[in-house]
């Protein structure tokens, strides 16, 4: 597997969708500081499951999305896709190419996808575990990262390790085992507390069950005696109450008498008070219209006297008026010929003032060209000259490195030759073994193959089935369920049956004891069966019906009451087949409802029943209507003439003769006696179903248990076979990859020499032509700076004259913008004269207009004055006639008046006296209600009780009390027994049924405890057999990279040598590891001592100590070998060459050497600010000479 292909679309610096292909063998990618080079290598980890963005070099996750820049808005959105060639099958998905894509918005929702389809960051996290591109792996190093692996704790570091040795899986199954034992732990805790509660009630409630049967059978006997002692309370009571009851209607009538004497004066003295009531308000009307007209003659003589005055007032002001308005005018006309004159002047000034700002604009650019003074040109030219000095240094510089590189690349040619003819002879060697190996690698593999296979195919086999056993065993639990649930439901149906449970007391006396009376045929509910959607229509048909008791003859009828009256047991009714005859619907009733909407049909025939009690069903239903709702029911009930009883399905009822009967019902006992035949059958056929299948189930999930015992045994017996297969494979496979790494290192080493030849030659080639080129540059670079030389010689004769020329400009633009700002100022004082003549006339405007609207007030008011004054002398004579007439009227109703005053004194005498007598009269008759009020009360009392202690009427206790009782002993009786009931304290009747449930509760739940308990013991060893398996696979590949890393340090360094120790040796899950380092000529030292070079070199030899143990697909380096110098980056580049048949390398650099062990270059610019853009080139490209073709968006090199 390798790194196929990269798509970046809004990742940091790049902006826009950026595709970047890989081949296998080494990429670099190279570019200034700060073109984004390490944003390929950050969008890398990103999309293989990163979540830090601290290790993505931003504050927060926002920060990895374009942030826009000069010349380009903020994006919203940051994607990155990997590509992966997967056509070995190395990740485990049926696909020879791998797409892993994410996606993240700055509003923080994020979107993951593999192969173009949604999932989680958790499935990729777990696609890439343990294959060498994890989170923790060593394959994807970052810039920094060097330093943190070294800086970091020895416990840190050894993730790098666990990454290697594939253990990541085991440490995360060992996770989920801990979350699944502490959820056991937990509902063991909640099972074992859940005991612990139960066992403290079943104690107590085995108590409490013993003293509810006592108590009911106390509460037996009490009840029997109380309620005849009651019943003989409330017969005496009520005698007492009718005795009170004749008193109290006798006073009321007296009563009445008298209060109707009261009711007629009273109405008498009411017509009376209303005629003294009504003068008086006459009296007060007449005085109050004398007091207004004495004051209307008053006002009106004088407002006669005002308006003589007002008239004279009037004619003086109108005058003074007109002369004011004149004044007014003149001065407006004044005002107006001003702001004439202002804004005339306004226009001409104007105009001068845009002369002006155009000679002034003139001067202005004029000027612009002498701005510069000859001191500052002198100073550009000489930086300018400066400048070429520098360059020419530059030059003079180059031509003495290229001298040096012509001397060291001679020198090195002799060696590389020595090397070559050894090289030839181990490469002919290597080949004969790798036929070898080769040979016997594939044979192994197709033996493990085809054991893996059916491995695989068993074990696929076995989960199925174990899926299956666990879902059938589920079933199983609910089938078991399901069985306690219909078998309880059926036992308590038949305990209801066998009880008759919902009958009344005498009806279920008689049932429960028909074997010892005779021809009893059963209670018509049980003789009868309704079907579910008449219900409640045949219920309301029937009523009381639907409990009384059918008989074969009168005598059986008879002798079942003679059985209540001894028993006590309550009263019954009785049907006697042999004297109940049929009843029907009359034809003509039939034939007249037959075709009306809303008819079902006649009750009897709605019904089924034995034929032997027909004449009873008959007569009970035969003639009673079943209706659809109550509409229909009063429609038939028209049809029939209001003859014929009606019932709905809603249960309401139209009576004959018209009533109806209807409302909300309560479902009491009648309505369960339809249905409990029936349904205890239903039940008992479903309950016999379900434990039909609950065996079948059991057997099922034996078989399936006995098939998943033998795929275990198989699975185990493959597992023992193809692991000794594999260990000899990966030994044949490690011997062949041993033989073809050094044999691909002898090749690249060859070809390496090859390709140093040819850059020999072509150096040779080009050095005189470099020369020369350089030589030429230096003279060319002389003659430009003997020019600058004399342009400086020139200005310095020159400055005198542009002195002059320029001062002369700037004086006349002086005057100019001074006459400007004289003239802007005149401006000014114009618009403000204007704006003041403009106001003037404004306020000039509004004082005429008030003076013409006051001078028409005046001459209005004028006219109204006359017309007044002769009104008001005839309205004096008016007032002062009806003054006088309406004395004389006042003087009338005051003798009217003093009249009924004396006959209202009378009527009241009267009156109260009546009052006296009658209030002495309500005081007997309060006394009398008293006493039947509390007779009442303690009727109402006495009936309560039996309604709310024993649920009886009393007509329901009459018939079942005692009538020859003796109250005193009776009373004795019912003490004692209460005495004894409170002796037990609180009771729980539900104790009984309570002790049985968390009987039952507890020992179901002992159960689960063993369960959960032998769950938690296989968990735990689940754990251990994982915690080996981690330390055997971390030492095993610790102690590998600790051989290579002995073996890849000298060879890095040119000598020396390097340890890997464990920290905590006997602790494997978590010792630490440390680096011990000495580099050649140096003592061993701790790694924070050692230079910046040395620690990324042995960073780097880490590196490819781990690659030899576990090869990775592709492993990406920011600038590791940055701190190198140039023989180390040598080193570091062979070693990228000989690891690149295995392992894909992209390298971000920005030395040569690694450039020269690259296949292909990338290279990343910012020809735009702030956007990154990717050019490429292939080396196989170059020609000889080191030339080849450019292209437009390529590198050169």
């Amino acid at each position: 597997m390798y790194l196929k292909r990269i798509e970046i679309a809004g990742f940091k610096s790049f902006a826009d969708r950026t595709k970047i292909e890989f081949e296998e063998g080494v990429t670099a990618v190279i570019g200034p500081n700060g073109s984004g080079k390490s944003n390929i290598t950050e969008a890398i980890r990103w999309v293989l499951g990163e979540q830090s963005a601290k290790s993505l070099r931003g504050g927060k996750m926002p920060d990895i999305i374009f942030a826009g820049s000069e010349s380009r808005k903020q994006l919203n959105i940051a994607e990155v896709t990997v590509v992966l060639d997967n056509t070995d099958n190395y990740l485990p998905l049926g696909f020879s190419e791998v797409s892993v894509t994410r996606r993240y918005r700055r509003t923080g929702e994020s979107d993951f996808f593999i192969n173009k389809k949604a999932c989680r960051l958790k499935d990729i996290q777990d696609l890439f575990m343990d294959s060498g591109l994890g989170k923790e792996s060593f394959s994807i190093i970052s810039q920094g990262k060097v330093e943190a692996i070294f800086a970091s704790k020895p416990e840190d570091r050894r993730g790098i390790f666990e990454e290697a040795a594939g253990v990541l899986k085991y440490k995360q199954r060992k996770r989920k085992a801990e979350q699944k034992l502490f959820e056991t732990e937990d509902n063991l805790s909640r099972v074992q507390d859940i005991i612990y509660e139960l066992e403290d009630q079943l104690t107590p409630l085995a108590a409490q069950s013993e003293a509810a049967k006592e108590f009911l059978a106390l509460k037996k006997e009490l009840t029997a005696t109380d309620v005849s002692l009651t019943v003989a309370k409330i017969k005496q009571t009520r005698d007492s109450w009718e005795s009170a009851k004749t008193d109290f209607e006798e006073l009321s009538k007296t009563v009445e008498e008298k209060s109707r004497f009261i009711q007629q004066t009273e109405q008498q003295l009411g017509t009376l008070r209303e005629k003294r009531g009504s003068l008086d308000e006459q009296l007060e009307t007449g005085q109050q219209q004398l007091l207004h007209l004495s004051e209307a003659l008053k006002q009106a003589e004088g407002q006669k006297a005002l308006l003589s005055e007002r008239s004279k007032n009037t004619q003086k002001t109108s005058a003074e008026y007109r002369e004011t308005l004149n004044e007014q005018r003149k001065k407006k006309a004044d005002a107006q010929a001003n702001l004439q004159e202002v804004q005339a002047q306004q226009a001409l000034k104007q105009t001068e003032k845009i002369a002006l700002e155009e000679k002034i604009q003139q001067l202005t650019n004029e000027a612009e060209k002498y701005k510069k003074s000859p001191k500052e040109l002198l100073e550009d030219l000489r930086g300018t000259y400066v400048e070429l000095m520098q360059e020419s240094a530059n030059v003079s510089n180059e031509l003495k490195y290229l001298e040096r590189q012509y001397t060291q690349e001679t020198a090195k040619n002799q060696q590389s030759v020595t090397r070559f003819e050894a090289l030839r002879d181990q490469l002919e060697e290597l080949t004969e073994q790798q036929s070898a190996v080769q040979t016997k690698t594939k044979t192994l593999e197709a033996q493990l193959t085809e054991e893996q296979e059916n491995y695989r195919r068993l074990a696929e086999e076995k989960n199925v089935a174990q899926q299956q056993l666990q879902k059938e065993q589920q079933l199983m639990y609910d089938m078991m369920s399901q069985v306690q649930q219909a078998r309880a439901r059926q036992k308590s149906l038949q305990e209801i049956q066998e009880n008759y449970s919902g009958f009344y007391q005498g009806v279920r006396s008689v049932l429960q004891h028909k074997e010892q009376l005779s021809g009893i045929v059963g209670a018509v509910a049980e003789l009868i069966e309704v079907p579910e959607k008449y219900t409640l229509a045949i219920e309301t048909a029937l009523g009381a019906s639907a409990q009384h008791i059918i008989v074969e003859n009168e005598k059986d009828a008879r002798q079942g009451i003679t059985f209540l009256k001894k028993q006590r047991s309550g009263r019954g009714t009785f049907l006697p087949l042999t004297t109940i005859k049929p009843r029907s619907l009359g034809a003509h009733h039939y034939q007249a409802i037959k075709d009306v909407d809303g008819f079902l049909g006649i009750a009897s025939e709605l019904v089924s029943f034995s034929e032997n009690v027909a004449p009873v069903m008959q007569n009970l239903l035969g003639a009673i209507v079943i209706a659809r709702d109550l509409d229909s029911a009063n429609l038939l009930a028209r049809q029939l003439r209001y003859q014929v009883r009606v019932v709905s399905l809603d249960g309401d009822v139209m009576n004959a003769g018209g009533s109806m009967t209807g409302g909300a019902t309560k479902q009491g006992n009648r309505g369960n006696l339809f249905n409990q035949g029936h349904e205890l059958a239903e039940w008992t056929k479903r309950y016999e179903e379900i434990n039909q299948a609950l065996q079948a189930k059991e057997a099922f999930v034996r078989d399936l248990q006995a098939k998943v015992a033998d795929q275990t045994e198989s699975l185990e017996t493959l597992r023992t076979q193809g692991e000794q297969t594999r260990l000899a494979y990966q030994e044949a496979q490690s011997s062949e990859e041993r033989v073809a790494t050094e044999l691909t290192r002898l090749q690249k080493e060859q070809s390496l020499f090859s390709y140093e030849a040819k850059e020999l030659e072509s150096f040779l080639n080009d050095y005189q032509v470099q020369k020369e080129t350089l030589e030429f540059k230096q003279v060319e670079l002389k003659t430009q700076q003997d020019k600058i030389n004399q342009e400086i010689q020139q200005l310095n004769e020159e400055s005198d004259q542009l002195e002059e020329k320029r001062a002369g400009i700037n004086a006349e633009l002086s005057r100019l913008q001074a006459d400007y700002a004289v003239l802007d100022e005149r401006l000014l004082y114009l618009d403000r004269q204007a704006l003041g003549f403009e106001e003037q006339i404004n306020e000039l405007t509004n004082q005429i207009v008030n003076l013409e609207n006051q001078l028409l007030a005046l001459s209005s008011d004028s006219s109204d004055h006359e017309e007044s004054e002769e009104s008001l002398t005839q309205r004096l004579t008016e007032l002062a006639t009806a003054r006088e007439h309406l004395q004389e009227q006042l003087a009338v109703w005051k003798e009217m008046r003093q009249s009924l005053q004396q006959q209202v004194d009378q009527a009241d005498s009267e009156l109260t006296e009546a009052n006296r007598e009658q209030k002495q009269l309500l005081a007997r008759q309060s006394q009398a209600d008293v006493q039947k009020n509390r007779y009442e009360l303690k009727l109402d009392n006495a009936l309560a009780y039996l309604q709310e202690e024993y649920s009886l009427t009393f007509e329901g206790a009459e018939a079942q009390a005692d009538p020859e009782i003796d109250q005193q002993v009776a009373q004795t009786e019912v003490s004692r027994l209460k005495q004894a009931i409170e002796k037990l304290g609180p009771v729980n009747l539900n104790a009984i049924e309570q002790y049985q449930q968390v009987e039952e509760r507890y020992d179901f739940l002992t159960t689960q405890r063993d369960d959960l308990l032998s769950a938690k013991e296989q968990l735990f060893e689940t754990m251990d057999e994982m915690d080996d398996e981690v330390k055997t696979r971390f030492f095993t590949t610790f102690q590998a990279i600790r051989e290579k890393f002995n073996v890849v340090f000298p060879n890095m360094f040119g000598g020396g040598r390097a340890e890997l120790v464990l920290t905590d040796p006997d602790d494997l899950l978590n010792t630490g590891i440390e680096i011990e380092a000495q580099p050649p000529g140096k003592k061993l030292q701790s790694l924070s001592l050692l230079s910046g070079g040395e620690r990324a070199l042995t960073a780097i030899a880490l590196l490819f100590s781990i690659i030899q143990v576990r090869p990775v697909p592709f492993c990406v380096l920011d600038e590791v070998e940055a701190a190198l110098d140039e023989a180390n980056v040598a080193r570091f580049g062979r070693y990228l060459s000989a690891f690149q048949n295995d392992t894909q390398f992209i390298v971000v650099t920005h030395r040569k050497g690694t450039m020269e062990a690259a296949d292909v270059l990338y290279g990343v610019t910012m020809q735009e600010s702030g956007v990154s853009k990717i050019i490429s080139v292939r080396l196989e490209e170059v020609k000889e000479d080191g030339k080849f073709q450019v292209k437009e968006g390529e590198l050169r090199k």
